[in-house]
This record gives structure tokens, C-alpha cells and sequence, in this order.
């Protein structure tokens, strides 16, 4: 765990002067200047740099990693920052590309499950390669998107990043602190759209915990909540960057919430084999798995 003397990354100079509205616009306009390799070097100097002045959070990530029961975590850690600086140059460089060509660089393994008639399903995905990639993919498909996310620290970056997704054919569903917005997302599964949410980094009291390798870890309660109500099924999926700089969307088998049993005990019964797919996909390449902030209880 962080020292508690130890700022968390949302609260060091870096993060709130690169996170914003302004910040993104000019490194989208950079990416355009010096291209994609241009980008991914600059990404990694500026990792690089953030890692030797930042030992506190390397430590973070370097305890996240041991939770997934990474064998040198230590070591291992600094190239978190590297691939997430990667995969954020190909963020922004894809931004001013049409959704043909930014659709060039991905590819799907395995096959996409057939989602029955009458609904939509939910995307359960987490904080790992290039998850936004995902809505892109769908959409060239011609699979209606919703992306359900928290608001960002700034209304004007809230809608930077919407904007960016509706160019990929994806709207957004902003999570409030009323149950308006919930509605929305179940409006968009009854309408048959897929509706994507990150799962991995809950907010609030609606998670719950679940063992990996190191320890355990808390994963939302959302689209096993969201799969009770409307009866939809629930697709854990990631996106991971390939060494040749291609991302794969990898899907796993449907799981639906069982609406014979009890509803808590049908919540917790889905999310776990929700988490247990998807852990079993971080695993894979576990220097994906973009988590800055302590994940252990």
C-alpha cells in the first residue's frame, strides 16, 4: 500500500495538468504532427521520466501487479507506465483518423457470441490495453454502442471525451449520483444496444470483492445488476496491444445473471464469473493492466 504521507497520482502536478481538456486537444494535435511512432517515443521518455521521479506510485503499481501474481513485480513495474504511454500515444493519434482507418490497427480473436433477440448486452471490460477500442470495433460491425462512464474531472474534458467516442460511432451514458442515469443505461440495453462498462476500479458501495493470485480485488456489481433487470446477457472482453502494435479484442463465453435465484445471491454468483473471465485475460499480459491507485483493501 501507498505511505500515507504519499500523494495518489490523481493528486500530483502531473495528473492535474495533464489530465484536462486543453492538454488532451494539444497532444491530439502533436500525435498529427510527428505520427504514431513520433507519439509512442515521446510517450516513453515521459514515462520514463515519471517513473524516476515518482517511486511512490511505481511502488503502487508494483503491489497491483503482485496481486495478479506477477513473479517480478518489482522489476516489471516501470513497464506499466511504458505500454500505458504507448497505448495513450495511439489514443490521440487515432483520435483525427476516420473510423475506417483508426479500425485498421485491431483485430478480434476467437468468435463473437451471437447475443440473443430482444436486447442488448453489456461489455464488461476493465482498465486494461486500449479499452476504448472496443466501442470502435463494434460499431464497424454495426453493433449499436453505449459507453457508461464517471464523470471526468472537468465538464469541458467530460466532453472532449465524448465527442471522441460519438466519432466512433459510440454515445455516452454519464454516471450521476441519481438512479436518472442508471435508467439510461437500462433504456439503452432494452433498445438493444451493447452498453460497455469498466468493472475493475468500482465506485461506491455497489462492488465486491474477489480473490486473485495476491490477494483480492473489488469489481463492480454494475452489469450483473444491470443483467438481473433487464435479463441481458454479459460479454467480459478486453483489448490487448499486440508487440506489433495491433490491438485484439478478445471476448469470452455470455454470462447472465440467474433470475431464479435470490437477488443478492444471483449479484454475487454473476459477478464473479464476470470477474474470474477477465482476470483470467489480465493474467495474460498483466503490464496492461493500467491501475495507478492501490487496489488491495
Amino acid at each position: 500500500m501507498m505511505p500515507r504521507s504519499e500523494k495518489s497520482h490523481t493528486e500530483r502536478m502531473a495528473y492535474r495538468l495533464g489530465y484536462t481538456r486543453s492538454a488532451f486537444s494539444f497532444l491530439q494535435s502533436l500525435s498529427g504532427i510527428v505520427g504514431r511512432a513520433g507519439s509512442a517515443m515521446i510517450g516513453r521518455l515521459l514515462a520514463r521520466a515519471y517513473c524516476a521521479t515518482q517511486p511512490g506510485i511505481v511502488a503502487v503499481v508494483a503491489r497491483n501487479l503482485e496481486l495478479l501474481g506477477h513473479p517480478a513485480p518489482q522489476r516489471s513495474a516501470p513497464r506499466v507506465f511504458e505500454n500505458f504511454a504507448k497505448t495513450l500515444a495511439d489514443y490521440f493519434y487515432l483520435a483525427g483518423k476516420s473510423r475506417e482507418e483508426a479500425a485498421a490497427h485491431a483485430d478480434l480473436e476467437g468468435t463473437f457470441p451471437e447475443i440473443p433477440a430482444g436486447c442488448g448486452a453489456v461489455l464488461a471490460t476493465g482498465h486494461f490495453g486500449f479499452f476504448e477500442y472496443g466501442a470502435l470495433w463494434l460499431g464497424r460491425q454495426g453493433i449499436p454502442v453505449s459507453v457508461v462512464t464517471d464523470a471526468e474531472p472537468s465538464e469541458s474534458l467530460t466532453r472532449w471525451r465524448a465527442d471522441y467516442r460519438l466519432r466512433w460511432g459510440a454515445e455516452t451514458i454519464e454516471l450521476g449520483n441519481d438512479a436518472f442515469s442508471s435508467l439510461r443505461a437500462v433504456a439503452a440495453l432494452r433498445a438493444g444496444r451493447m452498453t460497455a462498462m469498466l468493472v475493475d476500479r468500482p465506485v461506491g458501495d455497489r462492488s465486491m470483492e474477489i480473490a486473485v493470485p495476491g490477494g483480492r480485488v473489488a469489481f463492480s456489481l454494475g452489469p450483473a445488476l444491470l443483467s438481473w433487470m433487464v435479463g441481458c446477457p454479459i460479454l467480459p472482453a478486453t483489448v490487448r496491444r499486440t508487440p506489433e502494435g495491433r490491438y485484439v479484442l478478445s471476448t469470452n463465453p455470455l454470462v447472465t445473471a440467474d433470475r431464479s435465484l435470490p437477488r443478492e445471491e444471483a449479484l454475487a454468483d454473476c459477478t464473479r464469473r464476470v470477474a474470474e473471465a477477465l482476470i483470467r485475460d489480465f493474467r495474460k499480459d498483466p503490464l496492461q493492466w493500467y491501475h495507478f491507485v492501490p487496489l488491495a483493501p
